[in-house]
């Protein structure tokens, strides 16, 4: 009996795509061929691992990389370097890590804990405009990257930066790098996520860094696009550009903390050029529709944004709040001088809530305080009215604004450039928290529940002001382009919850023969080719109950069929339902709106 219940139990486990088995895989020096690292394994990097000879790194979804507890040449990283690709592409209920060895993944880890090992660095081709510690940048400008100690033929694995501003290194969406930020030397530590001369042909969403001894993201140089991103208790800068990078930046939760001699630094650092400062093409960055959080009352001072060194700098429809101070420009900041628009700011110093009080240089060249004097600039010094911040994990931290928050009304900034969206708030947020579900934040519990106090589900949006008629749609469903496909708009005004599911196997209890044995829900934007959100089997107890609130019939106990449940805003969207690997048959695929 014994050994039929093992093998019974094996046979369930490979029916239901679990891993029998998993291993602890350490990662080689380098990668030099195209290379799929799975979740049924963890990873561990020793030290570095350079992914070189144009391969490609495949991560599944759930993947967890592991870096050993290590500093200076030695220290745990993986480095993408230019030419290669990093197809890391994790799901909202998915994420990839990168974390600590030391992490059991149950909280064992704190904000405090940092610097245990490096980071993640992608090295792409695209233009950088000059050349660390005043070197001369050559033709194409070129560098070797911060953070890295190497030799001889390594030194090309460090190096970044060419002629291609379309250049493609992959996607990194649904990525969670956790107590990085390794010191490699005197004033010199890993950040979390490195992007040296990285172009616009690369996908970074959904990004979170947390408890980095160095800066949170940092870009020298390069074109890609950033969005959705969450930044938490670093020791250093939140964003920090170097080096002429040319970009959009949508959607960043910053939150800083003061942890003993090391507290966050600026929440944006904002440089153009290293030597000389006039070297092209010129840094030009547009931020939009930020949320940061500054160390407060816990501790010293910090500066909200910071900018200098000859850039463009675009700054719209953003929230700091907790900051001592708020713009900090320096005189070599250039021509033209910061767009700095549709933004609010509030000091938790009280005496600083003024327009020279927020000013970080009132002597300087360029005078901060017209940012706020100036009517039609529409900078606010006003309280974002968040509905909670809290620095530990207390179940209370909630970064949405309130009702009647004024970064609910009020003019905003219009947006043009890629990877930028119009919305009419300011913030990283509306009503829905994206950032709930897959990060650490929401895992170890800094984040608020949600309105049943459940962890670890999707927080209900309730009172939606636009309604849609649920949908539900049968057909045949397989592989390939046999896939069964539904499409929904999300009007403007509310985000909204929504229940969305793939039902095959239920189906025979109403008598439907030649069921979809193994449905996979997919879920993408209008116009993606993506998804955002997928799942494979149904399991928790939220699909169930919002099933009933719904009025929805019941998924069987342990069946295959597939469900989400999203906080969606304004937008179209398409569902697909397909069959896992060669399977086929009748399904349905069901959108509902849940209030």
């Amino acid at each position: 009996m014994k050994i039929r219940s093992k093998l019974a139990a094996l046979g369930t486990a490979l029916l239901l795509g679990v891993p029998a088995f998993a291993a602890n895989i350490n990662a080689a020096r380098t990668i030099t061929a195209n290379t799929t690292w799975t979740k049924d394994n963890t990873y561990l990097l020793q030290g570095y691992t350079f992914v070189i000879n144009n391969a490609t790194l495949t991560i599944e979804p759930g993947t967890v990389i592991k870096g050993k507890v290590s500093t200076g040449a030695d220290a745990a990283a993986l480095i993408v370097t230019r030419g290669a690709k990093i197809m890391a592409e994790g799901t909202a209920s998915a994420p990839i890590i990168f974390t600590s060895e030391l992490d059991n993944l149950n909280g064992n880890l704190g904000a405090s804990d940092t610097g245990l090992w490096g980071g993640v660095l992608v090295l792409g081709h695209a233009t950088i405009n000059s050349r660390a510690n005043n070197q001369p940048a050559g033709s194409p400008a070129q560098d070797q990257i911060e953070g890295l100690s190497v030799t001889g033929g390594e030194i090309g694995y460090a190096t970044f930066g060419g002629t291609n501003d379309d250049d493609n290194s992959g996607v990194l969406r649904y990525i969670s790098i956790r107590h990085g930020g390794a010191v490699i030397g005197g004033d010199n530590e890993i950040n979390g996520l490195t992007l040296g001369g990285v172009g616009r042909g690369t996908t970074l969403e959904y990004i979170e860094v947390f408890a980095n001894k160095d800066d949170g993201i940092e870009f020298f140089g390069g074109t890609v696009n950033l969005r959705n991103v969450v930044l938490a208790f670093g020791n250093d800068d939140g964003l920090d550009f170097d080096q002429g990078y040319r970009g959009n930046v949508q959607f960043v939760f910053n939150i800083q903390t003061d942890i003993a001699t090391d507290r966050g630094d600026k929440g944006i650092e904002w440089d153009g050029a290293t030597a000389p400062l006039d070297a092209t093409p010129k840094g030009n960055v547009t931020i939009a529709n930020v949320t940061m959080i500054g160390i407060g009352t816990s501790g010293g001072s910090n500066t909200a944004v910071n900018i200098r060194d000859n850039v463009e700098a675009k700054l719209y429809n953003s929230v700091f709040v907790n900051f001592a101070k708020g713009l900090d420009i320096e005189d070599d900041v250039g021509t033209p001088r910061p767009d700095i628009a549709n933004n609010i700011w509030f000091s938790h110093v009280a005496a600083n809530n003024s327009a020279a009080g927020l000013n970080a240089r009132p002597a300087g060249a360029v005078n901060a305080s017209a940012f706020w004097e100036t009517t039609a600039n529409n900078n606010a010094i006003v309280s974002p009215q968040l509905r909670a911040i809290s620095y530990t994990a207390n179940r209370v931290l909630d970064p949405r604004p309130a009702a009647g928050s004024p970064a609910l009304s009020g003019a905003v900034q219009t947006l043009s450039g890629s990877g930028l969206t119009q919305v009419g708030y300011k913030g990283a947020f509306s009503d829905t928290n994206w950032a709930a579900g897959w990060t650490k934040l929401w895992t170890d519990g800094y984040f608020s529940l949600d309105s049943a106090g459940n962890p670890g589900e999707t927080p209900i949006i309730a009172g939606s002001a636009n309604k849609f008629i649920n949908i539900s749609t049968r057909g045949f469903a397989g592989s390939g382009d046999q896939v069964l496909t539904a499409g929904f708009v999300i009007l403007p005004g509310q985000a909204q919850t929504v229940l969305i599911r793939g039902v095959g196997p239920t189906l025979a209890a109403f008598g439907v023969g030649g069921v979809l044995g193994d449905p996979v829900l997919e879920v993408f934007r209008a116009g993606a080719t993506t998804p955002f959100a997928t799942n494979d089997n149904w399991s928790g107890t939220q699909p169930a109950t919002l099933a009933t609130k719904v009025g929805a019939f019941a998924l069987q106990a342990g069946s295959l069929d597939a469900a989400l449940v999203l906080n969606l805003e304004a937008g179209g969207y398409t569902v697909q339902v397909k069959g896992k690997g060669t399977a086929t048959g009748v399904a349905i695929v069901e959108v509902y709106e849940v209030d």
